[in-house]
C-alpha cells in the first residue's frame, strides 16, 4: 500500500485510500534495512574500518625503530640495551608460573641471539639502524615458526 502513495493520485484512485504518512515510516525502515544489508555484505561500519586503520597504524608504529626507541629507552641515551628491551617486553617476574618462566627463557635466548647479531659496532647497545635489524630478525624468526 505504501508504494501506491508514491504514484500520482489519478493512478491509484481506484485503490482503497492509504495514508501517505506511511511513506515516511517506510522510508526510515528501508534506510535501516539497507544499512543492515550493507553491514552484512561489507561486514563493518565506517567507524569500525577507521578503528582498524588506526590499529594498523599503531602496529606499524610499534615496528618503527624510532617509536620503539622512544617507548623503551629508559635512560634517554638514544640506544637500547639488551636489558632495556627484555624488561620492557617481558615485564616483571612477579607471580610467574612455570610456563611463563619457560616462555621468558625462550624469549631471552632468541633476543640474545638476534641482539648480538644486530649489534654491528659491539657496544652492547642498539641504535636506530641496529634496532631495525633486530626487529627484522625477530619477525623472520616468528615467520619460521
Amino acid at each position: 500500500k505504501w508504494l501506491v502513495c508514491a504514484l500520482p493520485h489519478s493512478l491509484h484512485s481506484n485503490f482503497a485510500p492509504t495514508p501517505c504518512a506511511l511513506n515516511a515510516s517506510m522510508a526510515v525502515f528501508l534506510r535501516f534495512l539497507f544499512a543492515m544489508i550493507f553491514l552484512a555484505v561489507v561486514g563493518k561500519t565506517y567507524a569500525q574500518a577507521a578503528e582498524e586503520e588506526e590499529l594498523t597504524a599503531d602496529a606499524e608504529n610499534e615496528e618503527d625503530p624510532k617509536e620503539i626507541l622512544r617507548l623503551m629507552d629508559k635512560n634517554g641515551d638514544g640506544k637500547l640495551t639488551f636489558q632495556e628491551i627484555f624488561d620492557e617486553v617481558m615485564g616483571s617476574e612477579d607471580g610467574e608460573g612455570e610456563e611463563q618462566a619457560s616462555e621468558r627463557e625462550e624469549f631471552r635466548a632468541k633476543l640474545q641471539k638476534h641482539f648480538t647479531a644486530s649489534d654491528s659496532n659491539g657496544d652492547e647497545a642498539l641504535d636506530e639502524d641496529e634496532l631495525k635489524k633486530l626487529v627484522m630478525a625477530l619477525e623472520n624468526d616468528e615467520e619460521e615458526l
